[in-house]
């Protein structure tokens, strides 16, 4: 099945991400061998903003389609790569996007949002509302990695509810970030708090690779085939094209249903 990789460390040199164009080609033939069709580069913007520039990256990704369409042969499958960002949520968010250094998705009105790892921090809503006040939809990024979320999936779903939209990392479901990240993830799946699944990758192998196929049978396990193909390809192939996905809002559970009781520390790759 084709699929839309929403959430990726493709550029080289720019995060941690590979470290050389080398390495980023031949993480593009690997996404492209598995099945993806377009792969979305979104690096740290806190990186870019302080070790290059956003016009470094706009030509790193001219440099990725080139190389790779001109190693193509004529029947050869060419993933295309486009542009996002990672964009850390912090209180300088909206106007850092107001001065053209935190970029949404592929131009949309879509934008990747990172939150921290350990907690909920007390300025979150109002970023989120800011960056909506500018006619933004943010995209959660891998909530399940986020302690605040873990222990309250209610806040998650009351952000959903006011218009956020959520990516889940493929590695989360691979154990690659402990069991606490595993157990929200598939919770969070089988209670319609997903809209996206990417792959979050880095390298080429070992942890945060590519690879996607794994993780799409194991979503089509716990959300059934129907539900697995909007996360893997129409959610994120309407959002790259600015559009907005055809969602259910999850629905409401009872007290007891929504209690989070895992609180396990994440294991970092």
């Amino acid at each position: 099945m084709p699929r839309v990789d929403l959430h990726t460390h493709l550029l080289p040199g720019v995060d941690d991400g590979p470290r050389s164009m080398a390495e980023s080609l031949e993480m593009a033939r690997i996404a492209s061998a598995d099945g993806t069709e377009i792969i979305l580069a979104t690096p740290h913007q806190r990186d870019v903003m302080n070790g290059s520039s956003v016009q470094q990256v706009q030509d790193l990704v001219i440099q990725l389609n080139g190389q790779l369409r001109a190693e193509a042969g004529p029947t050869q499958r060419v993933p295309r790569i486009l542009l996002g960002m990672e964009n850390h949520i912090e209180p300088e968010l909206p106007e850092w996007f107001e001065q053209g250094i935190a970029l949404p998705i592929n131009g949309t009105k879509f934008i990747l949002a990172e939150p921290p790892f350990t907690l909920y921090p007390d300025y979150m809503d109002d970023v989120l509302f800011e960056l909506q006040v500018r006619r933004l939809v943010p995209i959660i990024a891998h909530p399940e990695r986020n302690e605040g979320f873990q222990r309250g999936p209610k806040k998650l779903r009351r952000l959903i509810e006011r218009g956020a939209l959520t990516q889940l990392s493929s590695g989360s479901l691979l154990g690659e970030f402990g069991p606490a990240a595993r157990q929200a993830a598939e919770f969070f799946l089988q209670n319609g708090l997903i809209h996206v699944v990417a792959s979050d990758m880095h390298r080429p192998s070992e942890v945060r690779t590519p690879h996607l196929s794994k993780v799409y049978a194991r979503t089509v396990e716990l959300v059934g085939q129907d539900t697995a193909r909007g996360l893997f390809e129409d959610n994120p192939r309407s959002i790259v094209d600015g559009r907005d996905p055809d969602i259910e809002m999850p629905r409401a559970r009872s007290r007891r249903r929504w209690w989070w009781p895992f609180r396990a520390r994440e294991v970092s790759p």
